[in-house]
């Protein structure tokens, strides 16, 4: 979005700028003023979490992590239900007892609660210092208790009450202390409340800790003694095991049998490998043998394959006319290799003896057996010994299992029995180290209600809100407003930008009078004046006006423009075909002649206008002749200095239906003989064919769009066609903007 654009947007709506953010700040100033007062206290509790200087029987490091969870556990536990409404029993007994209390109650505004009597009164203070002795919340199932729970609702004084009317519990930044803060319209109930607060939740504290250290030691001794006993079973079966099973005299057995397996794994070893190297040599010599046996029969056959290639080859030769120099080569090397091979053939074979290869395989195998005979004596002494050592490593595996399970249950125990010893002993110097460092004092004056800057604040919110939903409606508002806008919408150029006048009872001799200094009038002429500029420079006599759409505002501007163009002393003649809608021809010809042409009947007054019928037979040799009479009888004056009309009825028909049998291009050149420009008016692209069809009559288009429409997939595509015209589109005129947007 431009920033211009904004900031005219935003000056446009200064006076919702202006309104909002006062009424915003009013209310906030009014609400704020009457306000009650209220008094605030505050009371601090020393935790010991980081400056704990009490007893210590362990050698405990300090953990950031753990203190601050330790910090968060102790704040829940102050703004628990139960602490709070500790305070909530005290609070009740002052206001019951005293005879100043910090709140009463107007039973006569709650006819469905009756006063209580005096015995009643005594009865339930009773109850509320039991409950606050033993630390108990009210039962919601006793029908008394209930009367009880609606006291304490009716006096504000219920947990929920007191934690949501300005019950604030924190930790001070970064110290050992937590912040207890209330704020109420009695200065002496917020010190109250904030003290008795501190008070109770020591004691519930103490009283918590005290029988959670009982329980614990109770629980640590049953398991102290559960420990004991597992112990002494696991070190009697251990005995027992070692007793009935020799287990020293069969870990020597066991000894002397690993090491007799490790010397057989050496042998057997050896005699694998003296079992695979005779296996080799066997093969290689069998592989000897193959070749002296078959070495003659390879070297015959491939002398044959030689013989029978150079044979095809000289074919080949002689067949090509014993020119190819390439394959005589080609024969000589094979002749040259046959040679050779037929040499080896002769000598080759007394160099293999075939009797000793097979003398030195039957040798080969002959160790070989034997090598293997060994290899599975070997192989049955080890089973034999692993077979052996096997129920020694069962027993062994046992008595393993047996030690580490008296190991386990003896270190189970001397766990459990530190554990026991480390709380009671704790519970012999049992002591909370929270207490009270800071008492609650009464406000001596009100808390500040920030009036003033709650007001700032919602006089800048009114601001913002305003600023944010302007410019909000702005990007769904998708109309073209300004002529940015328009080019990137469209891609066409602009003849020229037309503002928003008001046009109600406005004359054409108003607007170009030189006494009228209307600013919107003054700036309209002026943007007129330029359009006018645009259309002199163009060279164009014939001139088209359409839209896309209906309302765009053509009728009005081609009025203005014609009267524009007739103060500088040109002859206009404004054609009205738009037969859709003949608002040029209504608004120029609405004058006495007109009205009694109309009164004259429908006959006459056909004949007055372009797209009146023609009933009558003309012979061939006056259709000229005829053509003369009509032009001359559809032209009227409009009352307008140096512009004149042809007006025309409204009708469905299309301009080549309605125009067929008349040459209206060249009427259109006889109009030019005594007129400057001709200005016609076409109906809507979107909904008719009429501007394509008069487009051929004419020299220049010029479309018109008002700013205040959006640009919708219908207008593309006759925008598209108005792209098409190659060079006759003069340019379009953005008509309606708003003078703020004109600069844009």
């Amino acid at each position: 979005m431009n920033i211009y654009y904004l900031i005219n947007l935003i000056k446009k709506r200064l006076w919702l700028l202006i309104i909002i953010p006062i009424i915003g700040a009013t209310v906030a100033f009014v609400v704020m003023s009457s306000l009650p007062k209220s008094y605030r206290s505050s009371s601090q509790l020393a935790t010991g979490f980081t400056t704990d200087e009490s007893v210590k029987l362990t050698d405990e490091k300090f953990n950031m992590g753990k203190t601050a969870q330790d910090f968060n556990n102790l704040i829940e536990q102050i703004n628990s239900e139960l602490v709070v409404t500790l305070v909530s029993y005290n609070l009740i007994i002052h206001d019951l007892n005293s005879d100043l209390p910090f709140r009463t109650v107007d039973y006569s505004e709650n006819e469905d609660i009756k006063r209580p009597t005096e015995e009643q009164i005594q009865e339930w203070i009773k109850i509320y210092k039991e409950k606050l002795k033993s630390i108990e919340l009210l039962s919601a199932f006793d029908s008394v208790e209930v009367k009880l729970l609606e006291q304490l609702k009716l006096y504000k004084y219920n947990s929920f009450w007191l934690k949501e009317g300005g019950l604030k519990i924190h930790r001070v930044k970064n110290s050992d202390f937590i912040s207890i803060e209330f704020t109420s319209e009695n200065p002496l109930l917020s010190a109250y409340v904030v003290n008795t607060l501190s008070r109770e939740f020591i004691r519930y504290n103490r009283n918590l800790k005290s029988s959670l250290s009982d329980e614990s030691v109770s629980l640590l001794a049953k398991l102290v003694e559960e420990k004991k006993t597992i112990l002494d079973e696991h070190t009697a079966r251990l005995n027992d095991f070692k007793s009935n099973n020799q287990v020293l005299n069969q870990q020597l057995e066991s000894d002397l049998k690993i090491s007799q397996i490790m010397e057989y794994e050496v042998k057997k070893r050896e005699e694998e490998g003296n079992v695979n190297a005779l296996r080799l040599s066997i093969a290689q010599t069998k592989n000897k043998l193959n070749k002296a046996s078959s070495k003659n029969g390879r070297n015959n056959a491939k002398v044959l394959q030689l013989r029978d290639r150079i044979n095809k080859l000289n074919q080949l030769y002689i067949d090509g006319g014993s020119q190819d120099v390439e394959l005589e080569n080609t024969i000589a090397q094979l002749r040259d290799e046959m040679q050779t091979e037929m040499t080896k053939l002769g000598t080759e074979a007394t160099l293999l003896d075939e009797a000793a290869l097979q003398e030195e395989l039957d040798s080969y195998e002959l160790q070989l057996n034997i090598s293997e005979s060994n290899l599975a004596s070997i192989n049955n002494t080890l089973a034999r010994l692993r077979s052996q050592i096997s129920s020694h490593n069962t027993k062994e595996s046992t008595l393993e299992g047996l030690t580490k399970e008296v190991e386990l249950a003896t270190k189970e125990y001397n766990q459990a029995l530190d554990k026991y010893n480390e709380y009671k002993n704790r519970s012999l110097v049992l002591g909370s180290s929270i207490r009270i460092v800071k008492e609650g004092q009464p406000a001596l004056e009100p808390e500040s209600s920030h009036t003033l800057i709650i007001t700032a604040l919602a006089g800048f919110s009114g601001f913002a809100l305003c600023v944010v939903f302007i410019v909000l409606m702005e990007f769904v508002d998708f109309r073209i407003k300004t002529s940015d806008n328009f080019r990137k919408v469209t891609k066409l150029q602009l003849a020229g930008t037309v503002n928003r006048i008001t046009t109600k009872n406005l004359k054409l001799t108003d607007i170009f009078s030189e006494n009228n200094h209307h600013p919107d009038l003054v700036v309209f002429k002026q943007l007129l004046r330029k359009i006018r500029f645009e259309l002199e420079g163009s060279g164009a006599h014939s001139v088209l006006v359409t839209s896309t759409k209906i309302g765009e505002g053509k009728t009005f501007f081609i009025l203005c423009l014609a009267y524009s163009l007739s103060l500088i002393k040109k002859k206009i003649l404004i054609i009205d075909t738009n037969f859709k809608n003949n608002g040029l021809t209504k608004q120029l010809l609405v004058k006495p002649n007109f009205h009694k042409m109309l009164e004259e009947g429908e006959k006459r007054r056909k004949n007055y206008l372009i797209n009146a019928p023609n009933h009558e037979e003309i012979p061939v040799d006056d259709e000229e002749q005829e053509d003369q009479d009509f032009t001359r009888k559809i032209i009227h004056p409009t009352g307008h200095r140096n512009i004149d009309i042809i007006g025309s009825n409204p009708s469905t028909n299309s301009p080549m239906e309605i125009l067929a049998g008349r040459d209206f291009k060249k009427m259109i050149k006889t109009f030019q003989q005594n007129y400057d420009y001709i200005l016609m008016e076409g109906a809507a692209l979107n909904d008719f064919p009429d501007t394509k069809e008069l487009v051929e009559y004419v020299d220049i288009v010029l479309p018109v769009f008002s700013a205040e429409s959006t640009i919708k997939q219908q207008d593309k595509e006759s925008i598209s066609y108005l792209k098409s015209l190659n060079g006759r589109l003069m340019g379009a005129v953005l008509n309606k903007v708003e003078n703020e947007n004109l600069k844009i």
